[in-house]
């Protein structure tokens, strides 16, 4: 939020009663046409594709301080768990 307000109060510009009378006649456009893809255009817009898939569980999780599961013997934090 900080940086937010930061960088609008930066970038603010004050501006004359004069600079905004001389900007108008340029913010008249007539030849600028607004167009957007139509909704089976846009990326994963299909309606016949499939959900997203979702991420496969991983099992079982083992404690900290239970014996390790390749079977060394020792705890899992100071065997595999160390690793991670």
């Amino acid at each position: 939020m900080r940086k937010e307000v930061t960088r609008v109060v930066f970038t603010v510009q004050i501006r004359s009663q004069e600079d905004v009378e001389e900007t108008v006649p340029h913010a008249d456009v007539h030849n600028v046409q607004y167009q957007h893809a139509s909704y089976d255009e846009l990326p994963g817009g299909s309606a016949d594709e499939a959900p997203p898939q979702r991420p496969a569980q991983a099992g079982v999780k083992v404690g900290r301080n239970d014996p390790c599961p390749c079977g060394s013997g020792k705890k899992y934090k100071y065997c595999h768990g160390k690793l991670s």
